[in-house]
This record gives structure tokens, sequence and C-alpha cells, in this order.
């Protein structure tokens, strides 16, 4: 087996109430947007209630959008972080038609209904608008039944080992390694991430020399208790990611994350088949069809949707339902401090494989993180190395009025009767 450490079984997933139609047992079957052979829908609350309204509220790269449903329950997502005023254009142009007025329970439908309706141009955006609706409707399910997310997906709240992740290429390895010595002394954290290459870098390093420096350089520094994991963040052709990954190897890394552009699988997956540690891969990847070739072909070890870009949960969910069995762990990217980190830990509580830690940013001072400080409570921490879940109802955060009042403000709404 690859790497060095086991899947961590978070808890089992609930199975949703209705079943869709699926194909005999001597028919094909094709898995339309994701769906395995005898998936089940999702039906957490009772038919009956009408979306009757979207709203958005954007901040510079953060945007958070609320639905409300005809009794007036209402549920808080967010849209993809960064450029968030585009895609809360698109939600509110190209999304929301195909939402208003459909029953709230009927979360797979929905999804299904934004992809085929906007077939024309169905990635990034639209998806991005999509994961701020649908993760306001688990919200609202979650608030309707008293509960927090996780529970309605069969996990429970238990912490969630987390890894300190780095996104600097600019400081210098002796520095890196004493920012890390020093999280690791303040926070507890056991596993960190560091970033080598450059990001879409053909080749090339952030500084000359800089990938062969800090590699051994944080291993040396942090000693063999804590564990390792390396993010190129698309950068090689595979002679050079197979080189780095046996650089890596070779100092005890965990996982070598987006070795080659993302969109080039077979690349991945030749650098996955030459290496003996785990590759991760999939951050930028929305297209359900695309996800069930990389995880047919192997091409990571560990499968990192983003629950923000992929378009929500519900999609997420169906990821991970594709790589059961499959051997391949899921840890869920979430390379920062906003809501993406809190929806992830709650998928990563319920997940019969997902991987052995939680993405934890540690850019602190970061402008996204200053905002995200204003945005919402409690504020995400980390404690001993693990993040805990808030036992309250859907997300288990409040909004802060604070933020929303300084917020460009949109809405759409149902005409309909």
């Amino acid at each position: 087996m690859k790497g060095m450490l086991a899947s961590a079984t978070l808890g089992g997933m609930a199975l949703p109430r209705t079943m869709s139609a699926s194909p005999a047992e001597d028919e094909p079957h094709y898995g339309y947007l994701g769906r395995v052979k005898g998936y089940r829908e999702w039906q957490v609350i009772d038919p009956g209630l009408k979306i009757t309204r979207l709203e958005t509220f954007n901040r510079g790269p953060l945007a958070l959008v609320r639905v409300t449903a005809s009794d007036g329950s209402t549920g808080w997502g967010q849209i993809a972080p960064y450029d968030a005023n585009l895609t809360a254009l698109v939600l509110h142009q190209k999304v929301a038609r195909h939402v208003l007025g459909r029953d709230a329970s009927e979360i797979d439908a929905i999804n299904d209904r934004v992809i085929d309706a906007n077939m024309k141009f169905p990635w990034s955006f639209v998806c991005r608008a999509l994961g701020g609706i649908d993760t306001a409707l688990w919200d609202l399910y979650g608030k309707k039944h008293g509960k927090p997310v996780c529970e309605l997906l069969g996990g429970d709240l238990k912490p969630i080992p987390a890894y300190g992740s780095s996104m600097s290429r600019s400081l210098s390895p002796e520095d890196e390694a004493e920012r890390l010595v020093r999280l690791r002394f303040e926070e507890g954290f056991g596993a960190f991430k560091i970033r080598v290459g450059q990001s879409t870098g053909h080749d090339r390093d952030a500084s000359p020399g800089r990938t062969e420096a800090i590699i051994p350089a944080i291993r040396k520094a942090l000693g063999s208790e804590v564990d390792l994991l390396a993010d190129a963040n698309s950068c090689y052709t595979p002679p050079r990611a197979i080189e780095v990954g046996r650089i890596l190897e070779a100092h005890g890394y965990y996982h070598f994350e987006e070795p080659c552009p993302y969109w080039e699988l077979e690349w991945t997956a030749a650098v996955n088949a030459a290496l003996k540690m785990k590759v991760a891969g999939g951050e930028q990847d929305n297209d359900l069809a695309q996800w069930r070739r990389m995880i047919a072909m192997k091409a990571v070890d560990i499968l990192q949707p983003d629950i923000c870009y992929i378009g929500g949960i519900t999609r997420t969910l169906r990821v991970a339902q594709m790589a059961r069995g499959t051997g391949q762990l899921v840890v869920p990217h979430a390379a920062n401090l906003s809501l993406v980190t809190v929806f992830t830990m709650h998928v990563m509580a319920a997940l019969p494989n997902a991987g052995p830690y939680l993405e934890y940013s540690i850019e602190y001072e970061s402008e996204l993180t200053r905002q995200v400080r204003e945005m919402f409570d409690p504020a995400l921490q980390v404690r001993d190395g693990v993040a805990r879940i808030s036992p309250e109802p859907g997300w288990g955060v409040t909004v802060r009025q604070s933020w929303l009042d300084h917020a460009e403000y949109q809405v759409s709404e149902y005409e309909g009767g």
C-alpha cells in the first residue's frame, strides 16, 4: 500500500430515503452526473416547501448565499472565494431561475437541473454558484431537524485531525521551517503541507533551488514524528514530477499533490504509477464525468474535491460514493478559513473513506482570513492538532450582521403561485 498512513474511518454515511430508478442487473449503468449504480436520492426534509428567495451578500473575495423557503425557514451557504462578485452575477442570471419555485427537499434534482440547463457553459462559475445554493440548503435542512449537517450525513462530532497548510512560496526554507516549528508548538499540528515548484510553473521553481532545499529542511526541522505533505499546484511535466517525488519519498513525505497540470490526467497517472508515495489531486475539477474517469484510472490515491468549486455537498458526496471500494481516500480541498473549511469538517466527519487529515490554512494574516474573522462566529481554530465541529444546527455558525451591512446585496425571488 502506498504511503505511511491508513484511512481514518470517521463514521458511516446515512442512506437517503428515496431510491432513484436504476438499471436491471444485466443492463449497463452509465452513472450520469456521478450517480453510482443504485444511487439513492437525498430527501432530508419532507416535500412541500418551495424555494422562494435567493440572496447574495458579496464583500471582496467572499460571498454568502441565503436561501429562503415558503415557510420562512432559511439557510446560509457560501460561493467559492475569489471573483465572488462574478459568481454572484452568474447565480442570479443563470442559476436562480432553475432553483426558485422548486421543492426544497429535492436537492439531487436541483443540482442536476442547474447543470443540464447550463449545458453551453456548465462548469466553473456555474458550479461555484450552485455550491452556494447547495450548501445553504444543507444548512436549512440542519436547522429544520435541529442537528449539525454531519449528523444528517450519518457522522458525528468527533474531533478531526488537521494539517497546517502553507500557501507560501515566498518564504525561504529556513523561515518556513521556523514558522512550522512554532505552529507545531503553539497549536499541536501533527502534519504540515508545504509548496514546491511554482503554480503552473512549466517545471520552473519559485526561486532557483528552492524545492531541493525546502524538502529536507522541513523534515530536519520537524523530525520524523510529523507527517509532511507537498503541493506542486500543477507545476511539472512527468519526468520532473517523478524526480521531485523521489526526493519527497527519500525524506518520508506522505503525499504529493497536483504534481502535473490537473487537466493532464494521463500525466498524473504516470507519475502516480512511478512513485511509491501517495499522489493527491482533483481540487480544481467540477465535472463529475471527469471525476469518474479520474477514479477509474487511479490517476491519484487521494481525491480532493473542493466543496465550493464542485457545486456543493451533494456533488462532493457523489465523488466520495464513486470512490467507495477503490482504495482511494477523500480529503476535500479547503485552502482557506472561510466556510469551505466548515463544510469540509462536516463532510469528513461522515465519510467512511475520508483521509486522515483536514486541510487547515495557516495563512492567518492574509486579506481573506482577516475578512473571514468578521464574517461568522464561532471562529475556526485548531487546538492540540484537531478541529472541532460546532454542535449547533446546520453549519453551526452565526453570520455577523455587521459583515452583511457592508456587503453588495442582490436578490432573486419566486414570482409564481
